[in-house]
């Protein structure tokens, strides 16, 4: 760009330029160092001196970068140059009227090329870093170098930035072809060089490391050993000493913070299983067993058991192998320690018969056993001891460890201790032994192992009984409420099984037996559970009546809750069962609302009457004997002013009603109830003496079921009941038809065990003969009962139900103006329009 009318600013001479560089390098040439490469400030060093790059026109802004002929070096810049006085500087300097020449640009009185000039790229003042040229008025590294972060980097050669920018290599690695090398004889290993032969961390192979106490040599883990003492091979012995002043030269795995040591050398003459404990020390101790060759630790312990300072080990050794028993103590202590050391008996089994009369109880101790069998179940690496038994008859038999001393395991084998497994019990119930139950046959052969849970050894009882059935209630939780009671059902029996539309599976489980204090709604839950659980609750025995059976509970996963309502003094029986199988850890809750005064109204002996009402919010304390347990429910004392059929109905209700009567109390027997007569309202018709006191609740169909409800209550008017039958008179063939919907239940028949609403008829036979009497073309489950005389109470002559799919028929044989009560019944609570068929058989 060219630009014309703008001042010049003075331009130096050449010769005053060359002048103030020649004093420049002249003063510090006078102090150089000579070949050395340190200068004094504002000099660097080029080509063997020391050289002002802001003013040197062979070195001008970089060693090396060097002025066309004819012009000056100025602040770094080449440029101008030539004429006389004031035909100097950097480009030719704009005045008196002149521009610059063509692709120059006036830059502060300067004519300078923004294409190239790196002070001025792409625009004035826009200077390119170090080390970077301005080509086509932008700023770039030359040549192959990269830009990171600003500097211009050869990628292939830099240590910071090798193959890529910010890409550092490690210590003592090279940057080769841009790839992070370490030099020959060395080893990349996890981002740095280390010498195989003798790096501590990486000994012979990339992060095998030394054990304390070794150094690598060749390659190679070489324990260093320190002071030591060797000890005899001979068994048992015990050996005295203190660690007081002792040296340090290996940390055992088992502490956080080791001590000074005591150290023996071991070399035992024959394969076998050596322990070595610290009874009798006098301070906290621990103890290791470490491979004399390359420290490597085979075995280590702090304490043996929790609370206890001594401490045990056992380790598997062959013959000839020299190991470093050390004797130390946890978090610095030190002082006079007892080490006790013997040899394990060889492993056997089975060690032992049981051949005791039933029920036996065996003891020992597996301190100094040998491991002969590892266990499938619990954590296992103990000494075991085993047992032969003989099944003298076929049956269920049980094996227990309670008594022993010690957190066992037990297993059972099949003929052999290499049989089959035939169960694994790590611990059962609450406790931390252990107990299997098994099938056998008569003359079986199995082999009961006892084995320790971790490392686990000392006295042990095993009892083996033929089986009998658990207690139920195992145990009595009493009457009070909130309460948590927390076990296991490992190990248990599974006797108990929930309804099979509940849960599936046969699992072990656990019973309680809870009586409430006051009448109320009781829930049992098991939340906090880690099992997956079953529960189911029954009334006054582990197999009463099913109050209520849950597998997985709404919004509880594979936890379970059972809500149901409990009268003052009821005992429910609470069974903790597992899904599928499934046997562990359990919680059981026990809470508790009371419930509120039952009925909790008393209505007006009168009829016809309708009482209003809401459910919602009202609980389920009185439980519904037909429709889906749960809904919630309002309660009604009401008294029978007459003798006769009383109608109770929910006709007007809001939502799916279920209406039940009981005589005298909430809890007293049901005279009846009904779901869905007409749609999902309710009716039934019970017969009541004069001054009969009852409780009429209307509940909800299922627990979502609640709302606004009308309750009806009048006399049954009509006839087709016991008291006024529907006369037939004698014509045959003859068929009358009705309706049971809203009949009452009259009568109850031989050949069911539950009838519903009834239509009741009055016949006279016109002759001698037999007759047929059906229900075909009823549209319901009918069941038909015939009885001698005008009464319902009559000797019943017949009785039928499903003679053809579900409509019925019976053959009486009559004589001239007998009289028959006919009843046309229904199954369970079946109703609907009933077609009556008699007929005379030629």
């Amino acid at each position: 760009m060219n630009r014309s009318g703008l001042r010049p600013r003075p331009a130096l001479s050449s010769a005053a330029l060359l002048l103030a560089a020649g004093v420049v390098l002249a003063a510090s040439c006078a102090e150089s160092p000579g070949a050395s490469s340190e200068c004094p400030d504002g000099l660097s060093w080029c080509n063997g001196e020391c050289v002002d790059l802001q003013a040197s026109a062979e070195h001008c802004g970089a060693c090396g970068e060097a002025c066309e002929e004819g012009q000056l070096c100025v602040k770094g810049r080449c440029g101008g140059g030539g004429g006389g006085e004031d035909g100097g500087g950097i480009g030719a300097g704009v005045g008196g009227g002149e521009e610059c020449g063509e692709g120059q640009s006036d830059c502060s009185g300067q004519c300078v090329n923004l294409e190239a000039d790196r002070w001025n790229c792409g625009d004035c003042d826009v200077e390119c870093a170090e080390g970077h040229v301005c080509a086509d008025g932008s700023c770039a590294c030359a040549g192959d170098l990269t830009d990171c972060d600003g500097a211009c980097v050869d990628v292939l050669s830099d240590r910071r930035n090798c193959g890529e920018c910010d890409s550092s290599c490690a210590p003592a690695q090279s940057c080769v072809a841009g790839v992070c090398t370490c030099p020959a004889g060395l080893a990349t290993c996890d981002g740095a060089c280390a010498d195989l032969q003798t790096s501590q961390l990486h000994c012979g192979a990339c992060g095998v490391a030394c054990e304390r106490g070794a150094v690598c040599q060749a390659g190679a883990c070489t324990c260093v050993l320190g002071t030591y003492d060797e000890l005899s091979d001979t068994f048992p012995q015990t050996i005295t000493g203190t660690t007081i002043s002792g040296e340090t030269n290996y940390d055992l795995a088992c502490l956080a913070a080791g001590s000074s040591e005591r150290v023996y050398r071991f070399t035992p003459s024959v394969a076998g299983t050596y322990t070595l404990d610290t009874v009798g020390s006098t301070f906290d101790t621990a103890i290791g067993v470490l491979g004399a060759t390359t420290c490597a630790q085979l075995a280590c312990n702090d304490d043996i058991a929790p609370g206890v300072a001594e401490s045990r080990v056992r380790a598997v050794l062959e013959a000839g192998q020299q190991v470093l028993i050390v004797v130390t103590g946890f978090d610095g202590g030190e002082g006079d320690f007892t080490l006790n050391m013997a040899k394990a008996d060889p492993p056997r089994c089975p060690g032992w018969v049981i051949d005791a009369p039933l029920p036996a109880t065996v003891t020992g101790n597996t301190e100094h056993f040998g491991d002969a069998i590892r266990p499938s179940c619990g954590v296992a690496d103990s000494p075991d001891a085993s047992y032969s038994f003989t099944a003298p008859a076929a049956g269920k038999y049980v094996f227990d460890t309670f008594g022993s001393g010690f957190n066992t395991i037990l297993e059972l084998h099949d003929g052999g201790c290499d049989g089959d497994v035939l169960t694994c019990s790590d611990d059962a119930g609450e406790g931390s032994q252990s107990r299997a139950t098994v099938e056998l046959r008569a003359g079986q052969k199995v082999v009961a192992v006892i084995d320790g849970f971790e490392g686990a050894r000392g006295p042990y009882t095993l009892n083996v009984a033929a089986w009998a059935p658990p207690m139920c209630p195992m145990v009595d939780l009493g009457s009070t409420y909130p309460q948590t009671v927390t076990g296991r059902t490992s190990g248990l029996d599974g006797v108990l099984q929930p309804p099979a539309d509940c849960a599936k599976g046969n699992s072990p489980e656990v019973s309680y037996s809870f009586t409430a204090p006051i009448a109320g709604r009781y829930t049992f839950d098991t939340i906090g559970s880690t099992l997956d659980t079953v529960l189911h609750v029954h009334d006054g025995s582990c197999t009463g009546a099913l109050l209520g059976c849950s597998d997985d509970a709404e919004g509880l996963a594979y936890q379970s809750q059972v809500s149901t309502p409990l009268a003052q003094g009821q005992t429910a029986y609470v069974v903790v069962d597992g899904a599928s199988g499934k046997h562990g850890a359990y919680t059981l809750n026990v809470s508790g609302t009371p419930s509120p005064p039952c009925p909790e109204k008393a209505l007006e002996s009168v009829v016809p009457q309708t009482v209003e009402g809401n459910t919602v919010g009202a609980g389920d304390y009185v439980s519904a004997p037909c429709g889906v347990p749960g809904g919630e429910d309002r309660a009604y004392g009401f008294t029978a002013p007459a003798d006769g059929l009383y109608v109770f109905d929910t006709f007007g209700s809001s939502f799916d009603t279920v209406v039940h009567v009981h005589a005298g109390t909430c809890g007293g027997a049901v005279l009846g109830c009904n779901d869905n007569a007409v749609v999902v309202q309710s009716r039934l018709v019970v017969p009541l003496a004069a001054g009969q006191e009852t409780v009429v609740v209307v509940d909800g169909a299922n627990p979502e079921a609640t709302g606004e409800f009308e309750l009806n209550i009048s006399l049954f008017q009509g006839d087709g009941i016991c008291g006024n039958p529907i006369d037939l008179g004698s014509t045959v063939p003859q068929t009358a038809m009705g309706s049971t919907l809203f009949q009452p239940n009259s009568a109850t028949p031989s050949c069911v065990p539950s009838s519903g609403n009834d239509r009741v008829y009055r016949f006279t036979a016109p002759a001698d003969g037999t007759y047929v009497i059906d229900t075909l073309s009823s549209n319901f489950d009918t069941v038909l009962h015939v009885h001698d005389g005008d009464s319902c109470s009559g000797p019943e002559l017949a009785c039928n139900d499903n003679a053809v799919m579900a409509s019925s028929s019976v053959t009486v044989t009559l004589t001239e103006g007998q009289v028959i009560t006919i009843i046309g019944d229904s199954r369970r609570a079946a109703s609907g329009n009933l077609t009556l068929n008699i007929a005379a058989v030629p």
